[in-house]
């Protein structure tokens, strides 16, 4: 799978919500349309603020954690 994700440059998809779209749609279509998870982007659209107030959080905290962390580490 790395090559086909190196050239299609899978991970920058991800930056976007179109680009989210189609890798929902095509996981979709994978499974015969019974996953349905092309429906998964209406709840991202409407909750978007909600999941970025909370990954900002969560990121923060990870900031805090490693800088200890490192502090730990170099501290030995």
């Amino acid at each position: 799978m790395m090559p086909y994700m190196i050239a299609d440059n899978w991970l920058l998809s991800y930056a976007s919500i179109g680009g989210i779209t189609k890798v929902l749609e095509g996981m979709n279509r994978r499974t015969h349309n019974r996953s349905q998870m092309n429906l998964a982007v209406n709840e991202l659209e409407e909750f978007y603020q909600d999941f970025e107030a909370e990954f900002t959080s969560f990121f923060e905290e990870l900031i805090r954690f490693s800088n200890k962390k490192l502090l730990e580490i170099e501290n030995r």
